[in-house]
């Protein structure tokens, strides 16, 4: 099994973790058992009524869903590059001057995992690995269904707090929520609003690099990869079959190693030496080593370092 031993990973890992449970417990100790509760319910050992069986399923499969896709992000490798060599007719070669083994176009070598990963997004700690082509899709997923399990928390939360508004004749005669799931609920209502605007911000950089055939990297470098249509890149990522597209397991295409890395500015010229220290990936060695002419006389690649280009550039970029 894949696993990085990076104690800042490690600790960001078991602390998703420890928020989905606590959601978890909150919603169902609350929420369900709270609101839902049956004294004959069909199930004998799930004292709730039907409908409150059917949304706590439903609410169980999309946290299930949610640290699993973590769970396989974590534990899969996001492509690392096992050719120690290119093939022969390859002729722009480069060499990782960290792996002493070729470092393809859109590889990149990350100072943590300490290996060169084909098409490296970055480097997530929440995860504890790099987001690479392999394990991309399973990101994109753990980043959906947290966003999916956040928005119905919210839900439930808040149709809760309606619900015991609409059943109060007077506020004098009111039953008080106990102070405990008064806490518990608002913790867990700002754990949720957290977590959808931090996941909705990777979500759409996600799709944008799925839609430019780009990754984060690549966006500092202003590069991305060869142009396709979207159903291209997105196949690329989440494989042929559509029935594997909603599930957090591997079905990404076989990667491309000699896929070209093209400029986003074809009229600007800059210059790029085949390091990314610039970028903070590969420490304090140099990753990349030229051992042949890395690009024609007349090629324009970006320079590592600058800003990265701005969202929403995909037409000006292939035109």
């Amino acid at each position: 099994m894949w696993f990085i031993l990076d104690p800042l990973g490690i600790t960001l890992g078991v602390l998703t973790w420890g928020l989905l449970a606590f959601a978890d417990w909150v919603v169902v100790r609350h929420v369900f058992l709270a609101w839902f509760n049956s004294p004959t319910p069909r199930i004998s050992w799930l004292p709730l009524t039907d409908i409150g069986v059917f949304l706590c399923a439903l609410y169980q499969l999309v946290i299930l869903l949610s640290w699993y896709s973590h769970f396989t992000s974590a534990t899969t490798d996001p492509g690392t590059v096992f050719s120690e060599s290119p093939p022969e007719n390859f002729e722009h070669k480069k060499m990782c001057n960290l792996c002493q083994a070729w470092k393809p176009p859109r590889a990149h070598h990350c100072k943590t995992c300490h290996r060169c990963i084909f098409r490296m997004d970055h480097h997530c700690p929440w995860v504890n690995n790099c987001v690479g082509l392999t394990n991309q899709k399973l990101f994109i997923l753990f980043l959906g269904y947290t966003a999916m399990s956040a928005i119905y928390t919210l839900i439930l939360l808040i149709s809760c707090t309606v619900l015991w508004l609409w059943n109060q004749k007077s506020w004098a005669d009111a039953a008080q929520p106990s102070s405990t799931a008064l806490i518990c609920s608002g913790i867990v209502a700002v754990e949720c609003l957290a977590a959808i605007l931090f996941v909705g911000d990777f979500l759409q950089e996600q799709v944008e690099s799925i839609q430019m055939n780009s990754t984060l990297v690549e966006t500092y470098q202003r590069t991305h990869g060869t142009p396709g249509t979207w159903s291209e890149n997105f196949r690329q990522v989440f494989g042929n079959t559509w029935w594997k597209w909603p599930l957090p397991i591997v079905s990404c295409q076989r990667p491309d190693l000699i896929e070209p890395v093209l400029p986003d500015d074809l009229n600007q010229p800059y210059n790029y030496d085949g390091s990314d220290d610039g970028l903070g990936i590969a420490g304090g060695d140099s990753e990349g080593v030229v051992t042949q002419m890395d690009v024609d006389d007349d090629a324009i690649i970006p320079e590592v370092g600058r800003a990265p280009r701005s969202r929403q550039r995909y037409e000006a970029a292939t035109d």
